[in-house]
């Protein structure tokens, strides 16, 4: 039987085919790099996104909430006292000499609690490193121990401007024992307030590249991984020549807020009791700049330009890159405008 001309492929006819196959397969594989490159770059912009909502919901709920203070026995800021925003580390874990080192990318806050123990005054004198104290009943406050429990943060102070923290080693029937969270020996006389407070520290750790919080005691863990930068700028009323710690002359009011300066938060006048003395120029404090960027955690989506990368990485220029995400934001705590009486 001969064989009909028409079967099979010619040469040519073969070749067009595998062209055709490869082009189509080249697309193809195109398309399913292009997906894979998307699938990495989508969830990576989506975590960078996220960590910084997160830092920013953190920030900005404690700066809002710091100078909170009692409204049951002596109701009013705390800012009467002593400054509710410092830049920097207050705590068990505070070196010597913190008070006159402030920094830029650091500040701590403090408020009185309304979801722990409930504010009253002691009935007892309180001296030394581990006082037990006697708590007097009142709204709010009834046995046992008013509400509070050991580990505890509370604040005690006093209308001499005294004041101290405390952690709460153990509660019985109307009585607390305390432990000093800083190395002082100020005493407080009966009628001194006692009330729960939340102390919260955020710094950035520039060798792990992490925003973190301290709690006050031995609480200290990252809250952001891959931080960029931390910023806090500080906003109040000029001194207008006047002195600034409480019990002195009031402040000046009016007239727009000026800038303070770390230089200006630590050379005095020191205020507050002895070992643990702050720069009266604290209390001026009405508002706080924060500025806050987070980076990828993927150094081949980050690229060279340092316009969009505070730490550049590899990647040539092209859309599948992970810029640098920041915000910047200012926050007028309400306690902290009210000022204190004169």
């Amino acid at each position: 039987m001969r064989a009909s001309p028409e079967t099979g492929l010619s040469l040519l006819e073969t070749v067009m085919a595998q062209a055709l196959t490869l082009l189509v397969l080249g697309g193809l594989f195109g398309l399913a790099s292009s997906a894979g490159s998307l699938n990495r770059w989508l969830p990576e912009t989506a975590n960078v996104q996220q960590r910084l909502r997160h830092a920013f919901d953190r920030l900005h709920t404690d700066l809002l909430a710091a100078g909170q203070g009692p409204v049951l026995v002596s109701a009013g800021p705390l800012v009467r006292f002593l400054p509710p925003v410092v830049p920097y580390r207050l705590g068990l874990r505070a070196d010597v000499g913190e008070h006159r080192r402030p920094r830029p990318d650091a500040v701590t806050t403090i408020t009185v609690s309304r979801t722990a123990g409930s504010e009253t005054t002691i009935l007892s004198p309180l001296a030394g490193p581990a006082p037990t104290v006697q708590l007097a009943p009142g709204p709010g406050c009834a046995p046992p121990a008013c509400g509070y429990g050991a580990r505890d943060l509370v604040l005690v102070f006093d209308e001499a401007e005294a004041w101290e923290l405390f952690r709460v080693t153990g509660a019985g029937a109307m009585t607390l024992t305390l432990e000093r969270v800083h190395p002082t020996a100020t005493g407080f006389s009966s009628g001194a307030v006692i009330a729960p407070v939340e102390l919260h520290h955020y710094y950035a750790d520039a060798e792990r590249s992490q925003l973190r919080h301290y709690d006050g005691w031995q609480g200290d863990f990252p809250l952001v991984d891959d931080l960029a930068d931390l910023a806090f700028r500080f906003f109040g009323e000029t001194a207008g020549g006047l002195a600034v710690c409480p019990g002195a002359a009031p402040l000046t009011g009016g007239g727009p807020l000026v800038e303070i300066g770390l230089v200006e938060l630590a050379d005095g006048p020191w205020c507050g009791p002895a070992g643990l003395p702050f720069d009266g120029d604290l209390l001026r404090i009405r508002a706080i700049a924060v500025n806050l960027r987070v980076q990828s955690a993927v150094e081949e989506l980050r690229g060279a330009d340092p316009r969009l990368f505070t730490r550049p990485g590899p990647a040539p220029g092209g859309s599948r890159l992970v810029p640098d995400h920041a915000v910047s934001f200012t926050v007028a705590p309400p306690n902290l405008a009210l000022g204190r009486s004169p």
